[in-house]
């Protein structure tokens, strides 16, 4: 069943999140990224247009080394503008990473305003809702990189 994900709706499946997975895919890059990733997040909203995803657990890459993971995803919701940010908080809540900017494209499917420039790379992501499940799928293309994350959060 798909819904048409406007910004409240997709608000509020954010808000529901509880769990991932991931998978990473490096092509013709030979960055080693390539692997699955499984784990739980905790949700923190403060201030109401602001969410922090808490995410944490197993990284396996496909030699078969597994190695444990942790992040923090600052959500921010812009209702005049009808977007949603993506910022990694890896150095601090009051250091932000920008990651991007989404807008609505169609009924059930947010992209990318535009690639995130990031040194000699571009990052560019979708997210859609099926099922009750969200997929968030990043790419990065560059110089070196050609690389594929895709992620699904769950309740």
């Amino acid at each position: 069943m798909n819904t048409n994900l406007d910004l409240p709706t997709l608000w509020k499946q954010l808000a529901a999140v509880r769990s991932l997975r991931f998978t990473a895919q490096s092509f013709d890059s030979g960055s080693g990224w390539n692997g699955t990733g499984t784990g739980t997040v905790k949700v923190e909203i403060s201030p109401p247009e602001t969410m922090l995803f808490h995410e944490s657990g197993l990284w396996s890459q496909q030699s078969g080394k597994s190695l444990p993971f942790t992040n923090i995803y600052r959500w921010c919701a812009y209702p005049d503008e009808n977007r949603l940010r993506l910022e990694h908080l890896r150095f601090g809540r009051s250091n932000p990473v920008f990651l991007f900017d989404l807008q609505q494209k169609s009924d059930n499917q947010w992209e990318s305003v535009e690639p995130h420039v990031c040194s000699e790379d571009l990052y560019s992501a979708t997210l859609s809702l099926e099922n009750d499940l969200l997929s968030l799928d990043w790419t990065v293309k560059g110089k070196t990189k050609n690389e594929r994350i895709a992620y699904v959060y769950a309740k």
